[in-house]
């Protein structure tokens, strides 16, 4: 709360109202490693005219600017060293923050879009790749020329797509089964034969591609297939994100008229993406998990479509403007700059695949690499210990359930989420599992960035060497492993306590852990989608604290879909991959206590989860596990758990009363209100709680032996 003198003086409250707004960045003694910064802040009425004031140690002013929008960047880069800035409107002031830049920051002068598109070349294909690019790529990728070979040989052998009916037509294949099946068509076949005319100059994967191509743009883009429609956005998604680059790559091949169609339908879909991000004011509210990627396809567009007879340099220019200030300012939002991503490993995959095309042509043309952003260049560290693919599972998040073979979701877990990022930034250890992961069976999804030319890492690395023990402060995300390079023989903690708290694809789970034991999964979150996202159990029980490996008080969890459920890490250390301590503040999460703090404990073969909870009235706790086996409760009270081979043992301390309970049934089914034609078939899941007499104060000790 502001005291009366405060609200006196008039001062700017910045303080975060939803799920989806911007951290004001920098924040309060907050370390800077990009120079020039980003200037962010939250505004108070979108017509206010706003002032950034920055100055130095000195209390000289070193920079000033006057914006309507939330953020402001110099042109400049700011030397090493400590600053303080203020953000005024009229008479009212926020009130001076401190930062620092560290001496080892990036320095990342953002690209103009008038310079970037005159440097766009009047020759095809110029956006995934040049002509000249070509040879080196047949040379380097060989074992992924392969793999699309086989794409392609799957692609011919289909027939053309249905047009989507499923909004009024009765006995249609309906939305989440149709869009399922379209990104086979759009996302991998489409592209897959494109790509095999453009680098393998196969005829027949031509002929396929420009089939597909205008049949899809033959249907309405405003229609079922809109990146805006009423229902949903993943069909118009897919085609707003694969048809400029398929374009590009069929441009010499395709007539007059056909380029007429396909240009006009890459038109609609670009000013549909310019038009959601307005309408979500995105700059401010990023939390938009869709909208993130739309800034690439509205830039790449604008790209492809340079020469075009049916629209205009200016829009051109202005859409690539929108992409550079975004990608180049506030964006990533789930990604923070210790490389870890908020919304998880399934998202995270994914997520930083969709605009690797358009950043890869303005480091082409600009030479202006985003990439070398602090996020970016960290990412592969996040994956190394969150996106292991011979994992059983991938918490936190929506999705955790899904391997990138899963047919529920084909690709969308990146079948090579190292690709780029850990060749370019390694560590080694990033390098190999790239290599590792570069050709499977078949590409899924993530076909447009698989033959990008790898580009130049910058002379100075962030990445920093692989570490046992990595905490991804920022995003909230923590892992300990005593065998990272090879985690099929070792054991692995994750665990989150998250400043973004349980929107978007997050749940209301901090303090929830996973252990790991050889890749397989001995305690896990629970809970699925269902049929898709958004059903009743998914809403009802896999977003909701009961879902997870953390307390209930009196019953009560931590409010779902909220900024304010949130946790933090507060200290941490290890010895080497043999001992790791690491402890989380909760407090925020659950707001009916005055403290609560869980320490976590791991070595090889034992994790220790020490609870200290504080309350100003009598409690009682339900501290909880989920399990992926049916544990057995021995009558000493402790827990058995056998589990693909590994075995563990749970011991609760004498805090608890009586034996815990073990229950094989959601609360919330996963077909609940699901039609029978459309029901799902999941591996059951089972789900542990201890409870504890009521208490002010809670010391809460639970060990976890694996035998």
């Amino acid at each position: 709360m502001r005291s009366d003198s405060e609200k006196a003086k008039g001062l700017l409250e910045q303080k975060r109202t939803c799920g989806s707004q911007i951290f004001p960045s920098p924040a309060r003694n907050e370390e800077i490693e990009e120079t020039p910064p980003v200037f962010s802040f939250l505004r108070d009425g979108k017509e206010k005219r706003y002032r950034v004031v920055v100055c130095d140690v000195s209390g000289q002013i070193i920079f000033e600017k006057e914006t309507e929008k939330n953020y402001v960047i110099p042109k400049e880069k700011l030397a090493a060293g400590s600053y303080r800035w203020n953000l005024f409107c009229g008479e009212q002031e926020r009130g001076w923050w401190d930062f620092y830049i560290s001496e080892n920051a990036v320095v990342f002068l953002r690209p103009q879009a008038p310079d970037v598109f005159e440097a766009i070349p009047d020759v095809r294909p110029r956006h995934l790749f040049l002509a000249e690019d070509i040879p080196e790529i047949l040379k380097k990728r060989q074992p992924e020329m392969e793999t699309l070979r086989r794409n392609i040989e799957v692609a011919c052998s289909r027939p053309l797509p249905k047009p989507p009916l499923f909004y009024s037509f009765p006995n249609q294949v309906e939305y989440r089964e149709y869009f399922g099946a379209y990104r086979e068509y759009c996302d991998r076949d489409l592209v897959a034969c494109a790509l095999g005319h453009a680098l393998l100059k196969d005829r027949s994967a031509g002929l396929k591609a420009k089939e597909l191509l205008l049949t899809i743009c033959s249907w309405n883009p405003d229609g079922p297939c809109a990146v805006d429609a009423p229902w949903n956005d993943e069909i118009g998604l897919s085609n707003a994100r694969c048809l400029p680059a398929v374009y590009d790559l069929l441009y010499d091949s395709l007539s007059q008229q056909q380029k007429y169609i396909v240009e006009k339908t890459i038109i609609a879909y670009a000013k549909q993406c310019r038009e959601r991000l307005h309408t979500l004011d995105f700059t401010e509210n990023p939390g938009d998990s869709h909208a993130g990627r739309l800034p690439a396809y509205l830039g790449e567009a604008a790209m492809v479509l340079k020469g075009s007879s049916y629209i205009s340099e200016e829009t051109l220019i202005l859409w690539l403007s929108d992409a550079l200030e975004i990608y180049g300012g506030i964006f990533p939002f789930y990604g923070t700059s210790d490389g870890g991503w908020a919304e998880g490993p399934f998202y995270a995959s994914s997520y930083t695949r969709w605009y690797l095309p358009f950043f890869m042509a303005v480091e082409r043309y600009a030479d202006v690499r985003f990439l070398n952003r602090p996020f970016y260049q960290r990412l592969s560290q996040f994956f190394l210990h969150f996106a292991e693919k011979g994992r059983e599972n991938h918490p936190f998040g929506d999705g955790y359930w899904c391997g990138s073979e899963d047919s529920e979701w084909p690709g969308f877990f990146a079948q090579n989420p190292f690709r780029l990022y850990g060749e370019r930034f390694g560590p080694d250890e990033a390098r190999q599992k790239a290599a590792e992961h570069a050709a499977p069976k078949l590409f899924e999804l993530h076909l447009l960035d698989v033959f990008l030319p790898t580009g130049k890492a910058p002379e100075h690395l962030l990445t920093g060497s692989a570490s046992p023990m990595a905490v991804f402060e920022e995003s909230g995300l923590a892992s300990c492993q005593t065998n990272l390079a090879n985690q099929a023989h070792g054991t692995g903690l994750l665990v989150r306590a998250s400043k973004f708290g349980s929107v978007s694809h997050q749940h209301a789970d901090q303090g929830s852990f996973a252990l790991i034991r050889n890749n397989h999964t001995l305690i896990s979150p629970s809970g699925y989608f269902g049929r898709c996202w958004g059903t009743k159990h998914h809403r009802n029980w896999t977003k909701t604290t009961k879902a997870h490996n953390c307390i209930l008080v009196d019953g009560i969890g931590q409010e779902a879909d909220s900024h304010r459920a949130t946790g933090r890490f507060v200290r941490w250390e290890h010895d080497g991959a043999c001992f790791f301590r690491l402890t989380v503040d909760l407090a925020a999460a659950y707001p009916m206590l005055q403290h609560y703090e869980r320490t976590f404990e791991l070595t090889e073969r034992e994790l220790i989860i020490h609870d200290e909870i504080q309350s100003k009235r009598e409690c009682r706790i339900s501290w909880l596990l989920h399990m992926l086996s049916r544990p057995t409760v021995q009558e000493d009270g402790s827990l058995f758990l056998m589990h693909q081979g590994e075995c563990a043992v749970i011991i609760p301390d004498h805090s608890f009363s009586g034996k815990a309970t073990v229950d094989e049934c959601f609360e919330t089914d996963v077909n609940d209100g699901v039609a029978d034609e459309v029901q799902v078939t999941m591996p059951e899941q089972y789900h542990v709680a201890f409870q504890t007499a009521g208490a002010k104060a809670h010391h809460l000790c639970v060990k976890i032996r694996i035998l």
